[in-house]
């Protein structure tokens, strides 16, 4: 009987471990969860349920958002028309281009979600949670620091093409220690810590961010 016990704790560990690096694979990687079953919802989005949490694939922006179980299907940006370079949700609320695409683009605000918004402020709350979330979300490079740090680039919501999206600012490199940062110029700066708002602190708990790995990094003292 012990030997059995044994057996079963041995594989609901095995199973709990995978799941879990699938979980982290899937957050670092941008990708799909290998123990999942595969849900074609519409031509332009792949529902993927894995066993606690739900991923949506978004063949237009090629992203994956994590969410739960009790969030809707809406996730993908969707083919929105503008009205002199407005958008006019649900609730009658205009939301620009520009803070529309910064919303959804990255999946940091469903479709539901914008859908529902009915006054200005809520949206210009959204707009200041992933516009300020998008800033530091750095991009490292090939190469590291003359004492060893790693270097990273940051990016800036521009528009090109007639769209807008974030493009990495190749020009201004930084050294990256833990959660901080530097800027280089042939050696590492001052570091500061990466370090969001209260207001952002308070506000992110709305959006998909909520389901980020450690996000509340931004928020530490």
């Amino acid at each position: 009987m012990k030997k059995v016990i044994i057996i079963i704790l041995i594989v609901i560990v095995l199973i709990s471990s995978f799941i879990y690096f699938d979980y982290f694979n899937v957050k670092t990687n941008n990708t799909s969860p290998k123990i999942s079953l595969k849900e074609n919802l519409t031509d332009n989005q792949i529902l993927y349920k894995a066993v606690f949490y739900k991923v949506w694939y978004c063949k237009t922006n090629k992203t994956y958002t994590i969410g739960s179980y009790s969030d809707t299907d809406a996730i993908c940006p969707t083919n929105y028309k503008y009205i002199d370079g407005y958008y006019t949700n649900a609730e009658g609320i205009k939301i620009s281009k520009r803070d529309l695409q910064l919303l959804t683009n990255d999946g940091i605000y469903t479709s539901d979600m914008v859908e529902t918004m009915n006054n200005n402020t809520q949206v210009e709350d959204a707009v200041h949670v992933a516009y300020n979330y998008g800033l530091f979300k750095y991009k490292k490079l090939d190469k590291k620091s003359s004492d060893g740090y790693e270097l990273i680039v940051f990016p800036k919501f521009e528009e090109e093409k007639d769209n807008y999206k974030w493009i990495y600012d190749e020009e201004n490199v930084y050294c990256l220690k833990d959660n901080s940062y530097a800027k280089y110029d042939s050696k590492c700066g001052k570091f500061e810590k990466i370090k969001m708002d209260n207001k952002w602190c308070e506000l992110y708990k709305t959006s998909t961010l909520v389901y980020e790995e450690n996000i509340e990094k931004y928020c530490e003292e």
